[in-house]
């Protein structure tokens, strides 16, 4: 038996003859209608098929249907709009929302072990029984048996073997059909830019102006005077866009917790990641003020920099013998705050497993594992936000072509986003006037001795030196004193990360919440 439970929260879902149905697809050179892509669906003869069909299709999207004996579950490649699935009792649900009182929270909760990450690993949830989809991924479910295909890999293909000449012409193409699709999707109606100091949105609001996109507005948030703040001021007075910016002073902060930010939490966490907290407050402040409109399409910048190589591991992985364990030790320390044996314990089983041959494969299962997970479940969850205050949102850096390009370029034009940045400053941030001397700054090409020493050694450490408070360029960090205290913590601890603390907090309120049930 097999039990499906939608719950139309903030987006529609459409219902087909035998499932249901959301987001928006490009597909065959045009947007599909809900009746289209039930159509394609009606017309798929077997599991391989379906694979095949999902591997073409270009956008956003959560999928259930049933054919036959089989039922089907399946995300986009960026896990965008999540999915859940249970077995218990010969019973399997399928689920869009989790909530605690769907379910018995799991013991490991107990010790605030995943309070410390921004989200849970693997197919675990914190509820007994609940697994969730990962990006990419399509269930099987036949005879009462659950099977998952993971039809789009994050994995690195072979390279292009083309010279970097072609391939930046390629890009500088690639990005202007992406924007194109973007404006054919949206129709007119508002498109909207959060606007950081970074390359990604400012690239997106840059073409969308040169297109001359008839309405366009975009909005930062942050402390005033911080670099971020002032490039993207002077970004959107260059190019003449509507542009907002929201303070995040401690007054707008204090929202937190406030029964607005309770709903939202329950919304966005699903008990499989912290509620994200950037794009919330200035959203808030810029629906009440009537300047965000119902409907808008928010487009955020996720995640370039991330294909172009933001993740790529210094020059010294190459000298590293054990490239497994290396790339382990990398995950736990830059995904677990305080990286006990009991924590690692837990998340050794969701780490990569498999021996990696060279650099190429290193390269690749880091990209896998981090897309899959960390941005994924955390930094595209981010458009909940979008969600709960009633936007659209679109994902133009997730478009399908453009996670193929780079999935092939060469790791040697990647470093420090080397061939990113140029297409971008030659073709458009020069010409414009957009580079700042922010812009200029790169990596070392070594990351620093102490990053070399084991696990162990490094929490000895951590015990004797001296600890600094921790800052947050938007701000965020007045929120670390507000959380402990509303958490009735004796002494605030400022050497504690605002989503360390939300991770406390989300902590606290899914066991009250369950303890209610």
């Amino acid at each position: 038996m097999i039990d499906i439970q939608i719950k139309q929260q903030k987006r529609v879902w459409h219902s087909l003859s035998d499932g249901w149905w959301t987001g928006h697809v490009y597909y065959q050179q045009h947007w599909l209608s809900p009746k289209e892509v039930e159509q394609l669906l009606l017309e798929v003869a077997s599991t391989e098929a379906l694979s095949a069909l999902l591997q073409q299709w270009n956008g956003s999207f959560a999928l259930i249907w049933t054919q036959g004996e089989r039922t089907f579950a399946a995300t986009d490649i960026a896990r965008s709009i999540p999915l859940f699935w249970s077995v218990r009792n010969k019973e399997i649900k399928l689920n869009n929302h989790l909530l605690p009182a769907d379910g018995t929270l799991l013991k490991i909760h107990e010790d605030k072990a995943f309070a410390q990450t921004e989200f849970i690993p693997g197919h675990t949830t914190l509820l007994h029984g609940w697994q969730q989809l990962q990006a990419g991924e399509l269930l099987e479910i036949h005879n009462n048996r659950c099977y998952l295909h993971n039809y789009f890999p994050h994995r690195r293909p072979a390279p292009f073997r083309d010279s970097p000449s072609v391939l930046k012409q390629q890009f500088g193409e690639l990005l202007e059909d992406q924007i194109d699709r973007l404006i054919a999707f949206a129709a007119g109606r508002e498109i909207v830019i959060p606007l950081s100091g970074g390359y990604d949105s400012r690239i997106l609001l840059t073409i969308l102006q040169q297109k001359q996109y008839p309405a366009l507005k975009a909005f930062t948030y942050g402390q005033e005077g911080s670099w971020e703040v002032e490039i993207a001021r002077s970004v959107a007075t260059k190019l003449g866009v509507d542009w907002q910016f929201v303070p995040y002073t401690k007054e707008l902060l204090q929202q937190f917790g406030d029964q607005n930010w309770k709903d939202f939490a329950n919304f966005s966490g699903n008990l499989s990641s912290i509620p994200q907290e950037q794009d919330y407050f200035a959203l808030r402040f810029l629906k009440a003020a009537g300047w965000l409109k119902k409907d808008s399409i928010i487009c955020p910048g996720y995640c370039g920099d991330f294909q172009a190589g933001s993740y790529l591991p210094d020059s010294s992985f190459s000298l590293r013998p054990k490239r497994l364990k290396a790339l382990q030790n990398f995950l736990y320390q830059r995904f677990i705050r305080y990286p006990s044996p009991t924590l690692r314990q837990l998340w050794q089983s969701y780490l990569p497993q498999a021996e990696l041959s060279d650099e190429h494969n290193y390269v690749s299962e880091l990209e896998h594992w981090v897309l899959r997970e960390y941005v994924s479940k955390f930094i595209i969850n981010g458009v909940r936000a979008y969600e709960w205050f009633d936007c659209t949102w679109y994902l133009p850096l997730w478009d399908l072509e453009f996670i193929r390009f780079w999935q092939q370029i060469p790791n040697g034009l990647r470093i420090d986003m080397q061939m990113y940045r140029e297409v971008l400053e030659d073709n458009w941030f020069r010409p414009q006037q957009l580079i700042f001397p922010k812009d200029q700054k790169t990596k070392p090409l070594f990351r620093p001795l102490a990053s070399y020493l084991p696990l162990n050694l490094k929490r000895q450490l951590k015990k004797i030196l001296p600890t600094k408070p921790q800052t947050n360029i938007n701000g965020l960090h007045q929120l670390v004193p507000m959380i402990q205290a509303a958490l009735g913590w004796p002494q605030p601890d400022l050497t504690k990360s605002v989503n360390e603390m939300i991770g406390y907090w989300y902590h606290h309120e899914i066991t009250k919440a369950s303890n209610n049930h």
